[in-house]
């Protein structure tokens, strides 16, 4: 296994583990160059000095990448890290295809049509490479957020394509979905292919699967000898026309089937065409199943059935043995038949003889196993170790050697089984073997996004898994659902040594209410009186001067907006302040150019508990002060903010002497010089 955080290839920083197989691992990993997520296959570390399997990886990876289409799930990248060859495929975030039927079930027609396209146009282009999926169901479809189909596993399908392994007589799939030839163990085709695809549209049209049932082998007899169950018959709003892509694509043989995904596609498209609405029903040409049956020799014995269960018109009756060659048997049986039951008392003869035969053969069988002194092993099943020892023990019998293995009903550290098998007898004094649970294998992880998270909770700890909870902001989702999970649902993890953590919406953030404020009318006010009122009701003022001849020198002359008008708390007001009559002659003006730098405000982040996060949005909080004749550096020349570079052209009025400019930003002096004429 490699470790998180692990940079493979120098570009794929390891997240997590997506699922374990037997020639590979796969991980969850971030692209550090794209800044991506994508799936990362490695082969496993005890099989690099494998050749044939280094050989198979290395042809999957090079035949996986041929295949490119929109609905494929492509390979992006192959290489080796340290000797250890891995390749970078599609992440695909989003439910399976066995999910989203299951969540959505029913669903409209015109979807399951949208759906189908996309599985056959990929079907059509593997095929077109002569590659056969060979394992096509929901569980290997996959749905991108925006509802795009993706077909995972055509590398592995490719790799045993190429590879020398000998297809015929070799079973795979998923029972459900697999076609009557390979369940029989014959060639796998193309035609293989679209009937998996034909059980997928009838249980996307449906929502279930035609055929189930206790075992594998008895879904895999239906799928040989049942016809698949009509839709139609369930729901009469199925056309006829779509039915047929159905029958046909599951058609038993072969040659009844679709010669291709794209012919099927074209006749799955128009099937909810009116001028399709009087459609007969599909029949095969070639019959249901041209299968043999086969008998087994333990019923050779039983009485063949030729079909009529009606006695013989003239029955004959066996004849009586000849009373000359026995006379003593000839008489009993003579004298027997006169009575009116006689046969009862045949009956009850023969009866007590094969009981009489039972008994003396069971006490001789007792008598031998005493002499040999054998006993009998007891069921240790679920029992512990140390418990299964002691019964062995009080039964005369030895513990032998401890094997381990997994198990679904069985606790870790529990007995499954003996070997041999409880209820044989053996000599005593022999050993036993115990076969121990290891606690449950590898399981898939549900998918619980957008479920509650105490139904969430409650889905994954009885399935063995730890939950920890992680509160997050959403304006999407519910408040407490969830709303993502650390690992992604299907993939196949030991659930007593996994712990997922569960992101779990608390809804939007509460919306402050604006805070109006009724503007005061700040004529003839002071420019400090001004500046107390913005202070005190959270406003901010841009100062302009200007000569007046009217009004006094430092008071305000005008504002905007106007007073008596409601503005948000934090808006910017504009004032006038007067100058005083201007001076003629005595008076140098000069104007200051500069310019003040926009600097990003950083975001300040709270505790992440909390997921409460604040950011300065306003811009840079910019404040100029002036010295000249009209002006002190002690009282704000202009307040604002800021979202860009700015300039700024400030005049000063000097009789005498020199002024002053200081620039704040922020809270930091960015600027400060003296101006002179």
């Amino acid at each position: 296994m490699i470790d998180k955080g692990y940079l493979l290839g120098e570009r794929y920083r390891i997240l997590d583990t997506l699922g374990e197989g037997g020639m590979a691992n796969v991980y969850l990993a971030e692209d550090i160059i794209l800044q991506r997520k994508v799936a990362v296959k490695v082969l496993r570390l005890d099989l690099q000095k494998e050749s044939q399997i280094l050989a198979r990886f290395q042809r999957e990876a090079l035949a996986t990448s041929e295949l490119s289409h929109p609905n494929i799930v492509s390979v992006l990248d192959v290489g080796t890290d340290h000797g250890l060859p891995y390749m970078v495929m599609e992440y695909v975030d989003g439910p399976d295809l066995k999910d989203y039927i299951r969540e959505n079930s029913p669903l409209d027609l015109h979807e399951v049509i949208r759906i189908m396209d996309q599985i056959l146009s990929a079907v059509a282009l593997a095929h077109k490479h002569n590659v056969i999926h060979r394992d096509l169901k929901p569980q290997n479809i996959l749905m991108d957020k925006r509802g795009n189909i993706k077909i995972a596993d055509f590398g592995i399908a490719v790799a045993l394509n190429q590879s020398s392994i000998t297809q015929t007589n070799s079973v795979m799939g998923s029972v459900h979905y697999m076609s009557p030839e390979q369940t029989r163990g014959g060639l796998v085709t193309k035609q293989s292919d679209i009937y998996s695809v034909g059980i997928i549209l009838y249980e996307l049209i449906t929502g279930k699967v035609p055929f189930n049932g206790d075992t594998p082998v008895s879904i895999a007899l239906k799928h040989v000898q049942e016809e698949i169950p009509s839709i139609r018959e369930k729901d009469p709003e199925v056309p006829q026309a779509l039915e047929n892509v159905v029958l046909k694509a599951t058609a038993k043989d072969p040659r009844d089937r679709y010669e291709s995904a794209q012919e099927m596609k074209n006749d799955l498209d128009t099937s909810l065409d009116k001028n399709r609405g009087d459609e007969p029903v599909f029949i095969p040409d070639h019959g249901v199943n041209n299968d043999k049956t086969i008998i087994l020799p333990a019923f050779n014995s039983v009485k063949k059935d030729d079909g009529n269960d009606d006695p013989p018109e003239n029955p004959k009756p066996p004849a009586d043995p000849d009373p000359q060659e026995n006379p003593k048997k000839g008489s009993f049986l003579a004298t027997l038949k006169k009575h009116k039951w006689w046969w009862i008392f045949v009956g009850i003869v023969a009866i007590l003889i094969v009981c009489m035969m039972v008994f003396a053969l069971d006490a001789k069988n007792s008598a031998n196993k005493a002499a040999q002194g054998t006993v009998r092993i007891p069921d240790v099943t679920n029992l512990t170790e140390e418990s299964a020892e002691n019964r062995l023990e009080k039964s005369g019998l030895e513990l032998g050697k401890i094997h381990h293995r997994n198990s679904d009903s069985i606790d870790a550290g529990r007995v499954i089984n003996t070997k041999p098998n409880s209820g044989n007898s053996i000599t005593r004094g022999k050993s036993v073997d115990l076969i121990i649970s290891n606690g449950a294998g590898m399981a898939k992880v549900p998918d619980v996004t957008g479920q509650t998270y105490e139904a969430a909770v409650d889905k994954l700890q009885d399935m063995g898994f730890d939950v920890v909870r992680e509160n997050q902001i959403s304006n999407t989702v519910s408040p407490d659902h969830v709303i993502d999970q650390s690992i992604a649902a299907d993939v196949e993890v030991k659930p007593k040594q996994t712990t997922i953590t569960l992101i779990v919406s608390k809804g939007q953030p509460p919306k402050p209410k604006p805070n109006m404020i009724k503007l005061k009318n700040l004529k003839n006010y002071s420019l400090k009186g001004a500046q107390d009122y913005a202070k005190e009701n959270g406003l901010t003022l841009q100062i302009s001067e200007k000569y007046s001849q009217n009004v006094e020198k430092g008071m305000i002359m005008a504002m905007s907006p106007n007073p008596g008008t409601k503005v948000e708390k934090g808006s910017t007001i504009t004032i006038s302040v007067s100058k005083g009559e201007k001076e003629k002659n005595t008076e140098t003006n000069i104007t200051k150019n500069f310019t003040v730098d926009y600097a990003p405000p950083k975001t300040l982040k709270e505790d992440t508990d909390n997921h409460n996060e604040k950011e300065l949005d306003k811009g840079n909080h910019v404040q100029i002060y002036i010295k000249d004749d009209d002006h002190s550096l002690s009282n704000i020349y202009r307040d604002l903010y800021i979202k860009r570079d700015m300039s700024f052209s400030i005049p000063f009025s000097l009789k005498n002497g020199s002024g002053e400019l200081r620039v704040v930003r922020d809270g930091q002096t960015i600027l400060n010089e003296k101006v002179t004429k």
